[in-house]
């Protein structure tokens, strides 16, 4: 390059990572993930979790909630061996890549990120919430008291989409329940967070997300640079909907692998 030249944005190829393809068929399979936890009607395999938020006492449900078989067998006293296995795998492979690619949690709050509204950011400092989450609501809470409304599973917002709001709806529960009052402000608040800020919840209260970030550094699939396309032009960060800087934290614990920075050309997403 010659003196005076302004370096460019490497384009990245057709259909590779980060091409408008890329973008399409990780909605794909975000709808094909919604549709397969969808599927207790037809083949209900409760015995099982899926590594993705979404709750098991939802009508349409076909696999468990790993959270809350976890928050269960804490109180039980008993190991979730299964689930330790099939979560292990899950971050083994891609780390947070189920956030970005398969929640449907995350998909609706994807749609919600696209509403006309002031964007805001979060203090970097509430990253570290939803590990408080982990240990207090989801392990804590359970090991104390078992059975108690105020674990993880008393507050979850997807519980109360998913399950709380249906069976009440089909006449199962009271809606006259201070309860159900408290779960439905929650939920509401989550959908309002994840309005003004993307993916509100999964940056600071998902304990889900905290599980499958232990395997961001070492999973299979993970994020590497392309220095050759790399102008430092901060795009990367601005398209993040993580609010973080994928090229300075790179396979750090907030990436979900989503792919929207790798349309830069500087960034790749593969098996190393």
């Amino acid at each position: 390059m010659g003196k005076g030249e302004v370096a460019r944005p490497v384009e990245a190829p057709a259909g590779a990572p980060g091409s408008p393809r890329t973008i399409k068929a990780r909605l794909a399979a975000q709808f094909g993930a919604l549709a397969a936890v969808s599927l207790g009607w037809l083949m209900p395999l409760r015995g099982v979790c899926a590594p993705v938020f979404h709750c098991h006492s939802c009508p349409l449900a076909t696999f468990a909630c790993p959270l809350g078989v976890i928050t269960n067998f804490v109180g039980l006293r008993v190991w979730p061996l299964i689930t330790i296995g099939v979560l292990g795998l899950a971050a083994s492979f891609g780390g947070r890549i189920w956030c970005g690619w398969a929640c449907p949690f995350g998909l609706l709050q994807d749609g919600l990120r696209k509403l006309p509204v002031r964007k805001r950011e979060l203090p970097r400092w509430t990253r570290g919430v939803k590990y408080a989450v982990l240990g207090v609501l989801v392990l804590g809470v359970p090991a104390v008291a078992p059975g108690s409304f105020w674990s993880f599973c008393g507050f979850c917002p997807a519980g109360t989409l998913e399950s709380a709001i249906p069976w009440t709806i089909m006449g199962a529960a009271s809606p006259l329940r201070w309860s159900f009052a408290l779960r439905v402000g929650i939920l509401l608040g989550v959908l309002a967070l994840a309005t003004v800020v993307p993916r509100g919840f999964c940056r600071a209260l998902c304990p889900l997300g905290a599980i499958l970030a232990i395997g961001n550094r070492f999973s299979l699939l993970r994020m590497h640079p392309r220095a050759e396309g790399c102008t430092s032009c901060g795009r990367c960060a601005r398209q993040c909907p993580m609010g973080m800087h994928p090229l300075r934290e790179m396979n750090g614990p907030e990436c979900t692998r989503c792919g929207e920075c790798l349309d830069t050309g500087c960034i790749g997403l593969g098996a190393e």
